[in-house]
């Protein structure tokens, strides 16, 4: 009987030390993956051009910021997506005093000022859709991590399709990110976040 006694000190102390020993290796990888993670942010101030042809600050806006970004010749998933946000809004009127929507164009070349006036009669009044270069809309883009591939047949086609990251962004009153969700993930609480 003695035997097993001190083979079962002899294996509960192996264990011991076995659990230890995973215990600092798993610390250790984390503490390495931490340190390497990159400090990925999303969001921002930007500045660009309403349907109106007015200059829009979204630093001057005192509200959160409900951000979609499309374009007006996309056949159908941009304004689907347009029509649930405007939805959510018209069904809770309180919701515009808090949070601001906007669509942002990944088309500039197409979305004239002209163009999203008429296509954003279509949605909640609320919205505020934007435009401005091709270099202002490349660093909203670039802020925000959306992807954009444009479709063309040749260079001179007009009737191309956009592929795009299709995400809407809540962001707060100073313009920093608080959190993202997929259209079919929109929710009528969105001012609780």
């Amino acid at each position: 009987m003695p035997n097993y006694k001190s083979l079962f000190k002899k294996n509960l102390l192996m264990m011991i030390v076995l659990v230890f020993f995973i215990l600092v290796v798993i610390l250790f990888i984390n503490f390495l993956y931490n340190k390497k993670a990159p400090n990925i942010t999303l969001g921002g101030s930007f500045i660009l051009t309403d349907q109106n042809g007015k200059i829009f600050d979204s630093s001057k806006v005192n509200q959160k910021k409900l951000i979609y970004f499309g374009y007006t010749y996309c056949p159908d998933v941009c304004p689907f997506d347009l029509l649930k946000i405007s939805k959510i809004f018209e069904n809770n009127p309180n919701l515009k005093k808090k949070i601001r929507p906007i669509f942002i164009t990944v088309d500039p070349e197409r979305d004239t000022i002209k163009k999203l006036k008429i296509f954003m009669e279509n949605f909640d009044q609320s919205f505020i859709a934007l435009t401005g270069t091709n270099e202002d809309i490349k660093k909203v883009l670039k802020k925000f991590k959306i992807y954009v591939k444009i479709n063309k047949s040749n260079p001179l086609d007009k009737d191309y399709l956009i592929d795009h990251s299709s995400l809407i962004f809540l962001l707060d009153k100073n313009d920093s990110y608080i959190k993202f969700f997929r259209p079919n993930e929109l929710k009528g609480n969105i001012a609780l976040h």
